[in-house]
């Protein structure tokens, strides 16, 4: 599906299901501030020209800023992230990695802004060692959302660790 497709199909779902307006360039330009890496193009495009947060599985893509709504563990990506730079923790995740949805109990998914296209990457922090609790998932943003809309719930698996001792398998 082209990142067009992918827009119109978000849109769609957007006015059906009410979402906030979508956010502003200086809250997007904000962000990329604080991450030191641009927004990949198709996550950029669905803040600023669809939704403020809302959309994507289970509609709990984190909103941008705050819009009342929360669709999320947190009130806004640019709030957790404007925390996460003022008290930087050795073991948070590396800074162009940025949370974009929440699975519920410390389980995430990433959005890596270092990549054009927004590599996925999982956190898993309940049964992972602190190396391993991070991992990249097998699909983009755009695979991500297009496995979404087209109605598959069941995202693949991470990927199978090696041997770690300090990994529940």
């Amino acid at each position: 599906m082209s990142e067009d497709e992918i827009i119109e199909r978000v849109q769609a779902v957007a006015q059906a299901r009410g979402l906030p307006p979508p956010a502003s360039e200086e809250a997007v330009a904000e962000l990329e501030v604080i991450v030191g890496w641009p927004m990949p193009t198709l996550l950029r495009r669905l803040y600023l020209e669809v939704a403020n947060g809302g959309f994507g599985p289970s509609s709990r893509v984190m909103s941008l800023t705050h819009t009342g709504q929360w669709f999320s563990e947190e009130e806004s990506l640019l709030q957790f992230m404007r925390e996460a730079a003022a008290h930087p923790d050795p073991s948070d995740p590396p800074r162009h990695t940025v949370p974009l949805m929440t699975l519920g109990c410390a389980v995430w998914w990433f959005v890596d802004f270092s990549t054009p296209d927004g590599r996925m990457w999982g956190w898993e922090p309940n049964s992972r060692c602190e190396q391993h609790r991070l991992f990249p998932e097998r699909f983009t943003l755009a695979q991500w959302l297009t496995d979404w809309l087209d109605g598959n719930r069941a995202f693949p698996e991470p990927p199978p660790l090696t041997d770690c001792p300090d990994c529940q398998n």
